[in-house]
Parts: C-alpha cells; sequence; structure tokens
C-alpha cells in the first residue's frame, strides 16, 4: 500500500523533468527489490518526459529514465537511448552535442562501452568529443590495471575511440592511458610504441618519464632501451632540444646514466652536464651517481667540481654514494681535496686522512692537512694533530701549524688549571 501511496505522490511534483526522473529512480529501486510495480513507475518516468514541451530537456529526461532502467538491468534501456539518437537530430548541433555527451556518459557509467563510444562520436564539436572519448579510455584504463576482466575487449575499445580523435591535448592524453592499459598487460614493446605518436610536447615529456618510471617498476626497463631510443629520436626530431634535454633528464632519473649523458652530449653543451647533475642533486640525489658514472674524465671533473661545491654549501645534500661516485669519476686532486673537505665537515677524519694522503699537490695537501689538524685539535688528538701538520709540505707553513697546535693546546691545558684552581679557592 505503501509504494502506491508513493507512487500517487509524485504527481505533485510541479516540474516535469523532476517528476520523471523521481518515478524513474523510484522505478529503479522497485525493480531492485524485485517488485513488480516497477513497471508502472517506468511507464509514468517515461510518459512524463515525452509530454516535456521543449525537446532538449525531454531527451534529457529519457536519457535519465534510460539511466534508472540500465541500472535495474531492464535491457529495454538500450531502445529508449537509440531513439533518443535519432530523434534529437531535430535539434541544432551544440544541443544534441550536449545530448549525446550526456547518452555517452551514462552508458560508460552503466559499463556500456560500445554504445558509450557510438554515442561519443555522434558529438560534432571536436574537443567536445574527444573530451568525452578521452573519458572512456580512461575508464577503460582503470578497469583494466584493476580487474584484468575482458582485457582484450577494452583495449580494442580503447583503440578505437583513439582512432576517431583529433584535438590536442586530448588524444595526446588518451595515447598516455592506451599505453598504461598496455604496460598493465606486459604488451611492454607495444606500449612503447605508441610513445613517437604523442603529438603534444607537454603531454610527451610527462608521459615518456611517467613510461620509464613504470617500466623500472616491472623491471623491464633495461631490456627495452632499444625502442625507447628509437621513440625518445622521434619525439626529439618533433619537438627540438629543449625536449631532448627533458627527456634525458627523465632517463637520469630512473637510473639510466648512460642514456641521459648520450643525449645530452648530442647537444653540444657541456654546460648542461653540470646543470643536470645539480638538478639531480637537489631533486633526486640517489639518481646522481649513475650518472656520475657514466661521465668521462674530462666531464667527470668539471661536474665533479660543481657537485662537491654545492655539496660542501649544504652537506646534508651529500651521501658516500655521490661523493665516492665523484671520487672514482675523476682523477683530479681539486675534486679530491674537496671530498676530503666534506669528510671533514662530516667529522669522518680517518676517512679525509685517507684521501688527503692519496694528492700529491703541496699546495691542496698543505690545506688539507692544515684542516684536519685544527679538527684534530679540536677532538683534544693533540699527537695525531701535530702529525698532520708535519704532514704539511711547506716547511715554513708547517712549522707555524705546529706552533699554533702546541700553543692552542697549553691555552687549553692551563686554562684547566685555572678553572680548577678558582673552583678549590671558592671552598
Amino acid at each position: 500500500m505503501l509504494v502506491k501511496e508513493i507512487l500517487s505522490s509524485v504527481e505533485v511534483i510541479p516540474d516535469p523533468y523532476v517528476k520523471s526522473v523521481t518515478y524513474a529512480k523510484i522505478g529503479e529501486r522497485l525493480a531492485k527489490a524485485k517488485n513488480k510495480v516497477y513497471k508502472v513507475a517506468f511507464l509514468k518516468a517515461m510518459e512524463t518526459a515525452k509530454s516535456i514541451e521543449d525537446p532538449a530537456t525531454m531527451f534529457r529526461a529519457l536519457l535519465s529514465v534510460g539511466y534508472s532502467m540500465g541500472r535495474a538491468g531492464l535491457k529495454s534501456s538500450k531502445r529508449v537511448y537509440s531513439h533518443v539518437m535519432e530523434d534529437s537530430r531535430i535539434l541544432p548541433k551544440p544541443q544534441r552535442d550536449v545530448i549525446m555527451r550526456l547518452a555517452s556518459l551514462y552508458m560508460l557509467a552503466l559499463g556500456e562501452i560500445n554504445e558509450a563510444i557510438t554515442y561519443a562520436l555522434e558529438i560534432t564539436n571536436p574537443t567536445m568529443r574527444d573530451e568525452v572519448l578521452l573519458t572512456i579510455i580512461r575508464v577503460n584504463t582503470r578497469m583494466i590495471e584493476r580487474e584484468k576482466v575482458k582485457v582484450a575487449y577494452r583495449l580494442r575499445k580503447s583503440r578505437l575511440a583513439l582512432d576517431y580523435m583529433i584535438s590536442e591535448p586530448q588524444r595526446s592524453k588518451a595515447i598516455l592511458e592506451v599505453i598504461k592499459a598496455h604496460i598493465a598487460l606486459g604488451s611492454y614493446e607495444t606500449a612503447v610504441s605508441y610513445l613517437s605518436a604523442i603529438g603534444d610536447p607537454d603531454w610527451a615529456r610527462q608521459g615518456f618519464k611517467e613510461v620509464l618510471f613504470r617500466l623500472r617498476y616491472r623491471d623491464v626497463l633495461g631490456h627495452l632501451l632499444e625502442p625507447l631510443e628509437g621513440a625518445a629520436k622521434v619525439l626529439i626530431e618533433r619537438f627540438g632540444s629543449d625536449f631532448q634535454y627533458n627527456l634525458a633528464f627523465a632517463f637520469a632519473l630512473v637510473g639510466e646514466g648512460e642514456e641521459a649523458v648520450k643525449l645530452l652530449r648530442q647537444l653540444g653543451d657541456p654546460e648542461l652536464m653540470t646543470k643536470m647533475a645539480l638538478k639531480l642533486l637537489e631533486l633526486d640525489n640517489n639518481a646522481l651517481p649513475s650518472f656520475i658514472g657514466a661521465l668521462n674524465e674530462e666531464e667527470a671533473e668539471i661536474v665533479g667540481k660543481a657537485v662537491m661545491n654545492a655539496i660542501l654549501e649544504k652537506p646534508e645534500l651529500g651521501n658516500d654514494d655521490i661523493v665516492g661516485a665523484v671520487g672514482k669519476s675523476t682523477s683530479s686532486e681539486e675534486v679530491w681535496a674537496k671530498i676530503s673537505r666534506y669528510y671533514v665537515i662530516r667529522g669522518e677524519l680517518e676517512a679525509a686522512m685517507k684521501i688527503a694522503r692519496l694528492i700529491k699537490s703541496p699546495e691542496l695537501r698543505s690545506l688539507i692537512m692544515a684542516d684536519l689538524s685544527h679538527q684534530l685539535l679540536k677532538r683534544g688528538e693533540v699527537e695525531s694533530a701535530i702529525d698532520a701538520a708535519l704532514e704539511v709540505k711547506d716547511e715554513r707553513f708547517a712549522s707555524i701549524l705546529v706552533a699554533e697546535i702546541l700553543i692552542s693546546a697549553l691555552e687549553k691545558e692551563l686554562e684547566g688549571k685555572v678553572r680548577l684552581w678558582n673552583g678549590s679557592g671558592k671552598s
């Protein structure tokens, strides 16, 4: 009895669109509850929708009714949509485009991918059409990544939708979605082959980086460097040298230093090596050792100096892997001196001493040993401080340094005794 009262009460709703939608929602809930009165509710929903005078509003109401019918599991919902597609041709194109967009999104929400594409292709505005197709492809990709059900069918439909897309950056975004779907399925080479089809430079840059990280996560990146190089070449020819630098940075970020350095060398600007190394140091210093390890001796000396200068200014940016990579990449004693200085700052004096003893330049070795002597003295290790000072090659400098150490040690000794004397005097 209550159900019939609710249905009869819907009649008091003055707005015919709201009335139609309300009947449909009641019908949906009744159908799910297996209450046969749902047929009455849907019949009233259809009648009310068709009574709406404004054609665009009527079609919107019919689509909403059809959506509720679809959610209720009624196959007749597709017939409602088919009639709307045909009958709505009387509308001006901009109005009909809005109706077809709504029809497509409703069908997508019902999981009817094929129908969603069909209605999207009825949209005459290319930007609106491609936005809807992109939405369809994105939903498909999420379903492929999440459920792994009907994946071949879904992927085929995504490709079909992509074939009709012409607007940018929507098409490039859609290509990236198709790439992600292929990676989710393990079709890695096919995924990489789609990269060269991206037509928007910003999405090409983002897409290439995302693909590299996804392939690294799946531990297959090393097997796909050749096709990735091919795709990179096509994109670089299309977008130019700035894009090449960005691709090099993407390779560097995923630990492919050789690929990054190779692309940078082609640009012919040595300063770009330093620029990239410093950027990696700030953003992701874990990627830096691989990049430094790919440099030749000349490049490594220039980059090593810049990196160590930056680390000496902000020691928290450094770590043993980075500093070790810098040291191994160059025989420059100036760079080694900076590494030794880094270890002094860190308080790792034994490591600093070990590196300092490898340096043959009297000037550099003297500076390091002087620094070490002062640090050892601060620790109270007077004998070690003197030993370090005596390794300074310049005899006059060494003599002055030892003298300073001895006087400082004496002052500390006397200062301690004065404090003791003052204390005993008070007692």
